[in-house]
């Protein structure tokens, strides 16, 4: 448990309602919690513009100054931490309200509608602080000495385990990390996202990255005798707009005998006509040469319907957070990705990424999903100990990679 405790803010006009929520957050046992209750959404914002808080919690329908005008008062403030969103309004109205404060610059929001389980709101607050914690911006004084750091190869990779929410087979893994010497730990994606506006930084660490991991895939064939484990890398657009590093990356493979299909590039960047050219050639190269693609942040990232029907995608990973929004605007509904059809995916496997719990794997089961990665899947692995979770998977060996079987729809 942390030793400094999180401070929350509960704003709602109903003292019963104000009690139940308060009672609930006292109960999150990943943290000491402090709670400030208020009714008058005034007080909360005097209160906020004190700073302090890690987390607010808001009605919308509240007499006086309503829900939304509160939230955008709070970004007036300066407030970025995190917003919870408890209403009774309907899912696609709660939904438009939170992507309101997310650009507003409340970038970590989600919200519940009423009535919600004791569950649901821990599953809430886990969701929250797993994406604080993944968004912390890493600690970087000198981009360039990073570089340097990072080509010297001084640092650690660590992984996400996709696994068969069925059978729990092995499918491939997908890089989320770094970790340097100094126990610095680098997100993967927020690493990417600081490199962007530093010309070929990307394109660099792409590199780097991609030659590690041919180094240790060759290791896992020698030492565990699987060849067909497949590694996922993040890449953006600052990733595509490089010339030839997708040939770099398959003679890196090569170099190690290495097969492109052990390797996949997730993309999240959406891309339109004012994208730069060479990013759909390297669209085409990255299937030309036998590496998979992924669109990656389904219903969160910037992909849009046009980049889903034309760019060809091998997987679909949908956030546990999109699972719930769709849940809230359909309901349950094991067919729920059967629009991938309609884009010409309809063999693609379909994979949940940030599953906590239980209740996570559940909805992403009642969703449609037949892959899944997650702490409450596997929890992340490091470099040194991947070639023991590949050898530990159920049956022997990794399922089939591209394997239109799981989670097609």
């Amino acid at each position: 448990m942390d030793l400094k405790p999180k401070r929350f803010l509960i704003l709602d006009d109903q003292l019963v309602l104000r009690k139940l929520i308060s009672r609930q957050a006292s109960f999150f046992s990943r943290f000491s919690v402090e709670i400030d209750e208020f009714s008058d959404p005034a007080e909360a914002l005097r209160s906020i513009g004190e700073g302090g808080y890690h987390l607010v919690i808001t009605d919308i329908g509240m007499p006086g100054m309503n829900g939304i005008d509160f939230i955008k008062n709070v970004a007036r403030l300066g407030y970025q931490s995190a917003l919870l969103i408890i209403s009774g309004y309907d899912g696609k109205t709660l939904q438009t309200i939170a992507d309101m404060s997310i650009n507003l610059g409340i970038g970590c929001t989600r919200f519940l509608s009423k009535p919600y389980s004791a569950d649901a709101f821990v599953s809430s607050l886990n969701s929250i602080f797993n994406e604080m914690e993944r968004s912390e911006a890493p600690r970087i004084d000198d981009i360039a000495q990073l570089l340097a750091e990072l080509g010297g190869e001084s640092f650690r990779m660590e992984f996400a385990p996709v696994r068969s929410l069925s059978s729990h087979k092995l499918a491939s893994f997908s890089l989320r990390a770094l970790r340097l010497p100094d126990g610095r730990r680098l997100a993967f994606d927020r690493l990417l996202a600081l490199l962007a506006g530093r010309r070929m930084a990307s394109a660099a660490l792409l590199e780097i990255v991609v030659e590690r991991t041919a180094r240790l895939l060759q290791h896992i064939r020698l030492s565990a005798g699987i060849d067909d484990c497949r590694v996922d890398i993040r890449i953006d657009e600052a990733c595509l707009c490089a010339d030839n590093v997708f040939d770099r990356c398959f003679m890196a493979l090569q170099q190690y005998e290495v097969s492109p299909a052990c390797l996949g590039f997730e993309l999240a960047d959406g891309l339109n006509r004012r994208s730069d050219a060479v990013c759909f050639e390297n669209i085409s190269k990255i299937k030309y040469l036998g590496f998979h693609l992924l669109a990656d942040g389904f219903g969160q990232g910037s992909l849009t319907v046009s980049n889903l029907m034309r760019l060809p995608f091998d997987q679909v990973n949908v956030p546990l957070e999109a699972l719930q929004w769709m849940k809230a605007l359909l309901g349950e509904d094991p067919g729920a990705f059967r629009l991938l059809k309609s884009f010409g995916l309809a063999q693609t496997p379909v994979c949940a990424t940030g599953l906590e719990d239980e209740e996570g794997i559940a909805l992403a089961q009642a969703m449609g999903c037949g892959l899944g990665a997650g702490d409450a899947v596997s929890m992340i692995v490091p470099e040194d100990e991947l070639p023991l979770e590949v050898a530990a998977v159920p049956e022997g060996s990794p399922a089939l990679i591209g394997s239109p079987v799981e989670g097609a729809r």
